[in-house]
């Protein structure tokens, strides 16, 4: 008589830990954050700051179809989809552009925090890797984290793109990840964005604007999309947030 040991998917009952909402991009990283977070037991909400027309709806739909991926794992996900043009345009325009990117990171975590805190959700993820970009130092991370209280959780913060792309292989989000659609951190990128801001000048310059009525109308004008695993029906929306 002989037997085969199988692995399993290894983690904790979705659910059980708690709630998060994911930074959700096109790309490969965020869907894995999602998909470690949801292995250690936790509920996913998505938010997805969308710009068009700097991003098409081919955008929005890859996001869309990632989600779906991801149901698979974890169940009905909702999806926040954040009108960001005007806001990030309004940036692009008055903050300088060496900072400009770190201002906008840290207004995507303002609307995420209040999304958060409105739908009982106790943390915010990204897909942040450190050192992969300009804005995942460990400055950034310190001058992009002080705008919030929320914990913020970076489940592939020690990864590298090979161990990040080799799990998105295996979770199936990788042949979405590589269709060639930008989201918004992709369009207005400086130059020569700073890899080390400095958090007293990054609150500098934000302090120069009255943002207020921008984060409002973008939190007012949220689209939330409610995404089902193994329905292959139209996906409800909720054009209110």
């Amino acid at each position: 008589m002989t037997s085969e040991k199988i692995p399993g998917r290894k983690g904790l009952p979705v659910g059980t830990a708690g709630k998060t909402l994911l930074l959700l991009s096109g790309g490969f990283d965020s869907p894995v954050a999602g998909y470690l977070m949801m292995q250690r037991g936790v509920r996913l909400e998505m938010v997805h700051f969308f710009s068009p027309p700097y991003t098409s709806e081919g955008a929005k739909q890859k996001v869309l179809d990632l989600t779906k991926e991801l149901t698979t794992y974890g169940g009905e996900i909702n999806v926040h989809i954040v009108p960001f043009t005007a806001l990030q345009q309004k940036l692009h325009r008055e903050i300088p552009h060496g900072y400009s990117m770190t201002v906008m990171r840290r207004m995507m975590l303002k609307i995420a925090e209040q999304i958060a805190a409105k739908n009982e959700i106790l943390s915010i993820t990204t897909g942040e890797s450190l050192g992969q970009v300009a804005s995942q130092t460990m400055e950034s991370m310190h001058a992009i984290n002080a705008i919030t209280n929320y914990p913020i959780m970076r489940p592939l913060v020690a990864m590298d793109k090979s161990e990040i792309m080799s799990i998105a292989e295996e979770i199936g989000t990788y042949p979405i990840s590589i269709r060639p659609f930008d989201d918004c951190c992709t369009v207005f990128v400086p130059n020569a964005p700073k890899t080390k801001p400095k958090k007293d000048k990054v609150e500098y310059f934000e302090g120069l604007l009255d943002l207020t009525a921008d984060i409002e109308a973008c939190i007012n004008d949220t689209e939330v999309v409610t995404i089902k695993p193994f329905d292959n029906e139209e996906p409800e929306v909720d054009d209110l947030f």
